[in-house]
């Protein structure tokens, strides 16, 4: 709120008084002793204490790990084998031991190298642009968890600064009543003035005061709120009043982005798409090779050689249904991902006509209370100044300063309401903290 002169009582004043231009009360009494932190600097507290948005980027690495363990496909496998059987010849094959090594013609002990390789797989490429596909779904999921990590402390940022302003507001009218309470007292001294009055004006600073005291307290609250979100300490936080704070504080860089809840949608459509294609790709044949070399004790019924290698070809042709029902299913499900994209676009566009809503509403409301707080403060001065000089009531004053108090209330609120939507529809658009 705005600063006001000082009142000198006198009869004299009166008319200087009510000449004032309308100015909101000082409430010097409110201010804290903390610096202020702005709406980023609590964001970014709020990212960085955030376990979900770590667990998050944790699931991003994961998933680039993904794409790395699909693309080794494409390369040749080495492995080092050795193998000693006894009994029937041929019948260790279920130790896994390939290439010469694993020959029913081995006889004895036997060593080497055998390498495996897929020449040709259509699903194997598939399965890579999936698991690409899937780590931008999990990207946007990140932005999606910031994006709630943001939302939440905006919020609790937002009552904090509510209840601050309220909480100074409501100070800085109990100190006027105060004022006009010390004038009262004199009256009632000198008998020109009834005790009754006294005690009515008495009434309405305590039941100033006692406001102030009790959004003090929802103030002292949303700041342990925050602290949780920030990993901080309450004392070591501080919000200002919503009528220092302006669109331009909120922080958020808008232009050039989407709202996370729409790249994600796309994101998981582009991955049931990617994977109609990969199970698709289940029919056609696959050319595979591998070799070996290395040494043996004997051999039985062939020469022994170091070496061995071949290729050959895989061509499903039948697996009850197996592949056909796998490639329905994903269809089915890249279908639902698409209508899933539709419904998220409705939900944004459904949340940003009501935030519209409510940004054109607290612009009007504004625009309405900035006149009606300059008639209120005028018409408070009057009043003192008529009942200062007997020619008013104490009930006019009271109203007066009634009427002011609903006003500053409704100011506060509706700029805190203003602030709370412009910065939740940023959020949602996918606005970023300017760095």
């Amino acid at each position: 709120m705005k600063s006001m002169r000082g009142r000198i009582p006198s009869v004299i004043l009166g008319a200087a008084l009510a000449a004032l231009p309308a100015r909101g009360f000082a409430a010097s009494t409110g201010t804290v002793a903390m610096a202020e932190l702005s709406l980023p600097q609590m964001l970014r507290m709020a990212e960085d204490a955030s376990p979900d948005l770590k667990a998050a980027l944790d699931r991003e690495r994961a998933a680039a790990d993904n794409i790395r363990i699909f693309q080794s496909f494409y390369y040749p496998t080495f492995d080092v084998e050795a193998i000693e059987s006894f009994g029937f010849p041929g019948s260790s094959r279920d130790l896994g031991i390939s290439g010469l090594m694993g020959s029913p013609y081995r006889s004895g002990p036997a060593a080497g190298v055998s390498a495996d390789l897929e020449l040709y797989d259509p699903a194997r490429g598939f399965a890579v642009e999936t698991a690409r596909r899937e780590l931008d779904a999990v990207r946007a999921r990140t932005l999606i968890v910031t994006y709630q990590v943001d939302q939440l402390a905006l919020e609790i940022y937002l009552d904090a600064s509510r209840f601050r302003g309220l909480s100074d507001s409501y100070r800085a009218i109990a100190a006027e009543s105060g004022r006009v309470e010390k004038e009262v007292n004199h009256f009632v001294a000198t008998g020109q003035r009834s005790v009754v009055e006294r005690l009515l004006v008495h009434d309405q600073t305590a039941d100033a005061d006692m406001t102030s005291a009790s959004f003090d307290a929802r103030y002292r609250v949303a700041l342990q709120r925050l602290a949780v979100v920030t990993a901080s300490t309450a004392t070591a936080l501080s919000c200002p009043s919503p009528d220092s704070v302006s669109t331009a504080d909120l922080g958020l860089r808008q232009n050039g982005y989407q709202s996370p809840l729409l790249l994600e949608a796309a994101a998981q459509a582009a991955v049931a798409r990617s994977a109609v294609s990969q199970a698709s790709a289940a029919n056609y044949p696959r050319l595979l090779a591998t070799a070996s070399v290395g040494d043996m004790d004997t051999a039985r019924l062939v020469s022994k050689r170091d070496y061995s290698g071949g290729f050959g070809v895989q061509l499903p042709l039948f697996e009850g249904y197996r592949i056909q029902s796998t490639v329905e299913q994903a269809r089915a499900l890249a279908s639902a991902r698409d209508q899933d994209q539709l419904a998220v676009r409705m939900d944004v566009d459904q949340l940003n006509a009501h935030y519209d809503e409510s940004i054109e509403a607290a612009r009007v409301q504004l625009q309405y209370l900035d006149s009606e707080e300059t008639l209120a403060q005028r018409a408070f001065h009057l009043a003192k100044q008529r009942y200062y000089s007997f020619q008013g009531t104490l009930v006019d004053v009271r109203e007066a300063l009634r009427n002011v108090e609903r006003i500053e209330d409704e100011q506060i609120n509706v700029q805190t309401d203003l602030l709370l939507a412009q910065g939740s529809k940023a959020l949602l658009n996918g606005a970023r903290l300017s760095r």
